[in-house]
């Protein structure tokens, strides 16, 4: 089969279209989760569309008849797109997210005395911990630990934060500095996918409970304490999960 260098430049135009969206798709599900069924639809169906446009020249039954197959082959291609996203995903979605505890540690240091000391020597722990979305969208959940003293009373910490508003050198922002060059630490608040699930390291700077005691000694008198997921605009809890001990 003899191509026309403009029919080739077509499917070679195609091909790189379909790859770039491709790319594209599979790279910002957070992005994607972010919009419309419809939308998410119309961004599959057009990679499908340009697949089909660059294997066109070499389909010898729709030689120059290119609306015959925009009407036979194109525009059925997409359909299932569609179906899928408008009618049986919604029916396949749950409800909020879930998650739970992987592993509990300090970040250990053999000349720190087991734990390394940041700005002000509090100690850091980084649980690591597992969240899937069950939802029809992205969403967002802010970390927290909550720890119930000797006093009886709660003490709540909040996770590092991806981005942090104060410009002034603190604790959270050293440690943060620190601890992004590590692809395995995550920083509140967390983002999930659509049917999809995130697993990695939060981080907690612990200061002194208000009974006096350390964290690590809290842990051992057996103290509770929970992890909370909340809603970063409104601070609703969405799920609690219970923290294992080191």
């Amino acid at each position: 089969m003899n191509l026309g260098w403009r029919q080739l430049s077509i499917s070679v135009f195609a091909i790189t279209v379909t790859m770039v969206m491709f790319v594209f798709i599979t790279q910002n599900l957070l992005l994607i989760g972010d919009q419309a069924l419809w939308i998410r639809a119309a961004i599959v169906a057009s990679a499908i569309i340009a697949a089909l446009i660059a294997v066109y020249p070499f389909n010898p039954v729709f030689t120059n008849r290119p609306g015959v197959y925009a009407l036979v082959v194109c525009f059925p291609a997409t359909l299932p797109c569609f179906f899928y996203f408008l009618y049986l995903l919604p029916g396949q979605a749950g409800v909020g997210i879930t998650a739970e505890q992987v592993q509990s540690q300090l970040i250990t240091d053999r000349t720190s005395n087991g734990i390394i000391e940041v700005g002000f020597s509090y100690p850091i722990f980084t649980p690591t911990i597992t969240v899937t979305n069950h939802e029809l969208y992205t969403k967002s959940a802010s970390v927290y630990l909550r720890i119930t003293d000797g006093n009886n009373e709660d003490v709540l910490f909040r996770a590092v934060r991806q981005e942090i508003t104060s410009t002034s050198l603190s604790v959270e922002s050293t440690a943060r500095n620190m601890l992004s060059r590590n692809d395995e630490y995550l920083f509140s608040p967390l983002q999930i996918a659509p049917g999809r699930s995130v697993i990695g390291k939060v981080v907690f700077i612990i200061s002194d409970l208000n009974d006096g005691s350390t964290f690590d000694e809290a842990l051992g008198r057996s103290y509770p304490a929970q992890f909370e997921l909340r809603d970063p605009a409104n601070s609703e809890i969405l799920v609690v999960f219970p923290l294992d001990k080191i």
